[in-house]
């Protein structure tokens, strides 16, 4: 059973740790993008051209390469992609090949950030409190925060004061609008079986972040964070969350408080992995057979991580440019 990380970018801290898990049981791990530039292709054990997601011809050409190279895993790396490949899930497990990916209903929950309020709200966690344009209240917080409903990235996100929230709003699209949240900002990757039993977790502050990525982190040691991550990963497994998710929540005065989750491997994971949750060759084992049991709590806390560019240097490209 060979890997496929779609999207792969640079996502090369992930490709490496699945490439380690799988060379031990002879398996390889590809790399598709499309970009013939894009570092995880340099160093995947092969690398393929995938065409847009909006494609036409995406599914067919994934599902054609995937059965070509013998592909038993694939695994998405962007928001973009989740849904296609949710909804298609099926038909690639009749071939034999998993998407490491959550239900569709679950993706479609997470990639609605008016949804994620609603559900994880009814499911008894504190979430922000969250209008939508034509229905406010006489009386809002005094600052707001405003996002794309269905916004990745860190894109088109303003704080504004309520006075001047008529001008801010055409400025996003789609937008919801939230109270500002007072706190520390974390991050938490986690991880499920593909039955929904929750596996693993490691909560980290966000110190530094460029282009809605983590490039500066550490664990954090919290009991009372850990014990409320298990509630919030129950609700993600009844509301179809399966294999890895990345939460974010701020922790504030009345407690945590969850604000998004993304349905795949964060940009942060490498700290995670070092902290101890090796999800790559847990997935991997998972598949073969071996036992996969909760390790709820068992991290490695006040790990700090920073990132720096590392080159590439390559003469020839995996396809023209």
């Amino acid at each position: 059973m060979n890997i496929l990380l779609t999207s792969a970018g640079r996502r090369t801290s992930l490709l490496l740790a699945f490439m380690q898990a799988a060379h031990k049981i002879g398996s390889q791990v590809f790399a598709a993008d499309i970009d013939p530039l894009a570092p995880a292709c340099a160093l995947a054990d092969k690398a393929f051209r995938l065409p847009r997601i909006s494609d036409p011809n995406y599914l067919t050409t994934l599902m054609v390469l995937a059965r070509t190279h013998g592909v038993g895993l694939i695994v998405p790396t962007i928001d973009t992609e989740l849904s296609l490949l949710a909804q298609n899930a099926e038909v690639f497990r009749a071939e034999g090949i998993l998407n490491l990916i959550s239900t569709s209903k679950f993706v479609a929950i997470c990639g609605d950030k008016w949804e994620t309020a609603l559900a994880f709200r009814t499911e008894g966690l504190a979430v922000p409190d969250s209008w939508l344009p034509g229905f406010l209240p006489d009386s809002l917080p005094q600052e707001l925060f405003l996002k794309p409903r269905n916004g990745s990235a860190s894109a088109n996100i303003y704080i504004c004061r309520r006075e001047t929230l008529v001008q801010t709003l055409p400025l996003v699209p789609n937008p919801i609008i939230q109270e500002c949240l007072q706190g520390k900002e974390i991050t938490v990757d986690a991880l499920l079986d593909i039955q929904g039993r929750p596996i693993h977790f490691v909560p980290r502050e966000r110190i530094r972040t460029l282009g809605g990525e983590s490039i500066q982190g550490v664990t954090l040691d919290s009991p009372k964070v850990d014990t409320w991550l298990e509630s919030v990963l129950q609700a993600c497994s009844r509301l179809g969350a399966r294999g890895p998710i990345t939460i974010q929540a701020f922790l504030t005065d009345r407690g945590p408080v969850l604000t998004e989750i993304n349905p795949r491997f964060g940009g942060g994971f490498p700290l995670a992995l070092a902290a101890g949750g090796d999800y790559p060759a847990w997935i991997l084992g998972s598949l073969k057979g071996e036992p996969l049991e909760p390790r709820l709590g068992q991290y490695r806390r006040g790990l700090y991580m920073t990132r720096h560019y590392q080159e590439i240097f390559l003469e020839t490209l995996p396809w023209p440019r």
